[in-house]
C-alpha cells in the first residue's frame, strides 16, 4: 500500500474514532492516541520529504502547523474532566478541526504529492508508515500510580490520553 492510501485509510479510522468519541468519552483516549501517532508518522514519512519539493514548500509547513494547532486542542481537552457537561464541546472542537484538516489533505495535498513522488517511493513510504503505526499503537506504557500523581500535583489525577508518547513526537 502506498503512503497516500495508507494515510487516507488511517484518516477513515480517525473519523470513526471521532464519531465514537462524541458519545463515549472513553473513546476519546483512543482517538487522541491515533492522532498523535498519525501526526508523528505523517510528518516523518510524508511532510518532511514533501517540504523538499519546490512547489510544495508552502503546503507542507501549513499542514504541519495545523498538526500543532490540533495538538493544542488536545492538550486543552486532556485536562478537562470527562464527566463535565462541556466535555463533548471539547471533543467536537477537536473533531471538527481534525476533520477539516483531513479533508484538506485529501483534496489538495495528497493529489499534488502523488504527482511529484514516484510510485516506488510512495510504496516504500507506505510500508514504513504502516509498520511504524502498528508498532506505536501497540505500545502500552505503564501509568503513573495515582498516589504519586496525587502527591506531585496535590489534586485529583487526570488520565493523560497521549499514553506518554508526547504530542507530535516520540519523547
Amino acid at each position: 500500500m502506498d503512503i497516500i492510501d495508507a494515510l487516507v485509510g488511517h484518516h477513515q479510522e480517525l473519523r470513526q474514532l471521532y464519531r465514537e468519541s462524541e458519545n463515549n468519552p472513553d473513546r476519546f483516549v483512543e482517538f487522541v492516541r491515533h492522532l498523535v501517532v498519525h501526526h508523528t508518522m505523517e510528518e516523518k514519512y510524508f511532510y518532511d520529504l514533501l517540504q523538499k519539493v519546490a512547489d510544495a514548500r508552502h503546503d507542507s509547513p501549513e499542514a504541519v502547523n495545523e498538526h500543532h494547532i490540533i495538538e493544542l486542542i488536545i492538550k486543552d481537552a486532556e485536562g478537562f474532566p470527562r464527566d463535565h457537561g462541556d466535555f463533548p464541546i471539547k471533543v467536537e472542537g477537536l473533531g471538527e478541526y481534525t476533520t477539516h484538516h483531513l479533508d484538506e489533505e485529501e483534496a489538495e495535498i495528497f493529489p499534488m504529492a502523488r504527482a511529484r513522488f514516484s510510485p516506488e517511493d510512495l510504496m516504500t513510504l507506505g510500508k514504513l508508515f504502516l509498520e511504524a503505526k502498528r508498532k506505536l499503537l501497540a505500545i502500552q506504557l505503564p501509568e503513573v500510580p495515582a498516589q504519586v500523581d496525587h502527591r506531585a500535583t496535590g489534586s485529583k489525577p487526570v488520565q493523560a490520553s497521549s499514553h506518554g508518547l508526547g504530542i507530535g513526537s516520540l519523547k
